[in-house]
């Protein structure tokens, strides 16, 4: 048996609530010893905590290289390109920039490509407009999150430079199998499995891949939604002006202009599937409505002490037993149902649980801040 104590407005007639843990909270697990100690020890917990995080983003930051080289650029790009095959948009800041130089050449006539400044006029862009993102990173996201996703993009670019440097047939062998097998559909594929991966687990440390995802995840927090879809949202529209740019310029009706368009349509199956990664893995604005049927009044009392989130409880009677009931219903984030579940069954072993899946949640929502 474990005591629970209540602030006075919780404690009803002042009497100790008791409930039976059960055999579980009799025996605490090892995470949840090794997080009670972190607790006394706040300078070991924040080295612990970053570290972590810094493993994590620097796994994400070499699986989106691993991606890029192997699949999204692989080491026989040109070669490929030269002799028909089509080649992904991917979108993000880099595409962005793709847009810029491809509507200036189709104006001027090809005045970057003429001169041999299109890898100078990329970088310009490119880090142009990466400057406003970080600071909307630091100012309207957090501190930490700016830093952390700076160190991820610095990672990223550097596993890029190395991998270029790696072991050339070891690619060669993986973009020949690729091609033999699916070609642009399983680079589509595999692409979009290691860059949606590689984004989702930098924003499980609150960090992020760097780019377009810092601004679709300010609009996600904004809109308390899943972070993937304005991901695609923004890159859909960065790769249709490239399209639609890269079409005009080669000439419509064109045999060139065909593969254009197809190769758009696989960047799209790319992006799908980089969302459908982010938004499996990464549930942060995730939300799911918990309804507890339960004898015990005192429930709420307890879930509203274990969670940082309200409850609203309603009467109920059993239509076979006509006991008198009480009907909890909490709305929590996806990665505190499990506890709150475990809450409700170690309190009352004989309550009945419901877990919904929520689309949105209007209203005020608690989510533990973004540093």
């Amino acid at each position: 048996m474990k005591k629970l104590y209540f602030p006075s407005e919780c404690s009803g007639n002042g009497k100790t609530l008791v409930y039976n843990h059960g055999t579980m909270s009799k025996k605490q697990t090892f995470r949840k010893k090794f997080e009670d100690i972190l607790l006394d020890h706040p300078v070991q917990r924040a080295i612990l905590t970053n570290g972590w995080a810094f493993l994590v983003i620097a796994f994400s930051a070499f699986l989106f290289a691993f991606g890029f080289r192997a699949f999204l650029a692989p080491a026989n790009l040109d070669q490929l390109f030269n002799s028909g095959h089509m080649r992904l948009v991917t979108g993000g800041v880099s595409g962005i920039s793709q847009v810029i130089i491809a509507f200036v050449e189709w104006v001027f006539g090809d005045p970057i490509t003429k001169n041999n400044l299109y890898d100078i006029i990329y970088s310009i862009l490119y880090f142009g407009i990466n400057v406003p993102i970080f600071i909307l990173a630091w100012r309207g996201i957090g501190k930490r999150f700016a830093i952390f996703t700076l160190i991820n993009v610095g990672l990223a670019s550097a596993f890029t430079a190395l991998l270029r440097y790696a072991d050339p047939d070891f690619f060669f062998k993986i973009s020949e199998f690729v091609d033999n097998n699916g070609g642009l559909v399983t680079r589509a594929l595999l692409g979009g499995i290691c860059t949606g991966v590689s984004s989702a687990i930098a924003f499980k440390v609150d960090a992020s891949a760097g780019g377009m995802d810092v601004v679709a995840y300010y609009i996600a927090l904004k809109k308390s939604r899943l972070v993937g879809r304005y991901s695609v949202y923004i890159n859909v529209v960065t790769v249709t002006l490239y399209t639609l740019i890269t079409i005009s310029d080669v000439g419509w009706g064109t045999e060139k202009a065909a593969q254009v368009f197809v190769a758009t349509l696989f960047s799209v199956l790319y992006l799908f599937v980089s969302m459908f990664m982010i938004d499996t893995i990464n549930l942060r604005n995730k939300k799911v409505k918990i309804e507890a049927v339960s004898e015990m009044s005192d429930l709420g009392k307890i879930l509203v002490g274990a969670l940082p989130h309200g409850a609203t409880m309603l009467y109920g009677e059993g239509a076979y037993t006509s006991n008198k009931k009480y009907i909890f219903t909490m709305v929590v984030s996806s990665y505190e149902a499990k506890q709150t579940v475990r809450v409700i069954q170690e309190a009352d072993p004989n309550a009945f649980v419901d877990v919904f899946e929520l689309q949105s949640v209007a209203g005020r929502f608690f989510l533990p801040p973004i540093r």
